[in-house]
């Protein structure tokens, strides 16, 4: 749609501070610069949505929505703030990229799962690089004259924060981690329990009671009394027991 003219003579981006930039929150992710910049930001949009909906399933889809609304609005609070930038509309998904990227890994991290943290790592190597596009790169003279295009780092910072934030607010939510049978304890049913007693009494009586300490069942029993009949003190003991006529 661009190429037939979309977004030639107004800006559909976000221009800070400019209630008529506020529809660029929703619209300036969907308009690029070129081909070459389109590419550059669907390769990576596509596989960090891969690993985010694969991962985590529906929670994806909130913080793609409302990250999407909340980095775009970021961006129109605190873009163009140095006198030497030259943006005045920013346009382009990189924001999302970003948002995504911080995400996956943060979340990874907070949740300490393993399946998580790979993946966490996954994303450090294939785009680690994108650490240097938070800073303006008016400030990092190695990276000037290298792009024809300048680059909204704001849209980069405010995606890489909200993405941070995000992975906070839902590190308590989500898949959790997998729980093998063998690492479950459950308590055993009727029958189980049946079985179980009526192994333990075809045992000899030390090999039952050695069982019982192994699995924290037994207890020593004690001399129950009758109630009737009133407690002998050890000294008494060999008179009430004396048979002999008196």
């Amino acid at each position: 749609m661009q190429n037939f003219g979309l977004g030639s003579y107004n800006c559909y981006g976000i221009v800070p501070r400019n209630f008529i930039g506020l529809r660029g929150i929703i619209l300036g992710p969907l308009f690029h610069g070129g081909w070459k910049h389109i590419i550059n930001n669907s390769i990576p949009l596509a596989v960090l949505s891969f690993f985010a909906v694969l991962f985590y399933e529906r929670i994806a889809y909130y913080v793609i929505i409302f990250g999407w609304l909340l980095t775009g609005l970021m961006v129109w609070l605190i873009g163009n703030l140095f006198p030497e930038e030259t943006i005045g509309c920013h346009i382009g998904a990189s924001g999302i990229v970003y948002l995504l990227a911080s995400y996956v890994f943060f979340s990874g991290i907070l949740k300490k799962s393993r399946n998580l943290i790979a993946i966490s790592l996954i994303v450090v190597f294939l785009y680690g690089g994108m650490i240097w596009g938070v800073f303006p790169e008016e400030y990092l003279p190695k990276l000037q004259g290298q792009n024809s295009n300048p680059i909204s780092w704001e849209s980069h910072l405010a995606g890489g924060v909200i993405g941070l934030i995000f992975a906070f607010i839902t590190r308590k939510y989500g898949p959790e981690t997998k729980k093998y049978s063998w690492e479950e304890k459950s308590e055993p049913d009727a029958s189980e329990q049946w079985l179980w007693e009526k192994y333990k009494a075809s045992l000899p009586e030390d090999e039952r009671v050695e069982l019982e300490k192994k699995y924290g069942e037994w207890k020593e029993k004690e001399i129950e009394i009758p109630e009737n009949k009133p407690q002998k003190d050890d000294d008494d003991y060999w008179f009430s027991t004396d048979t002999r006529n008196s």
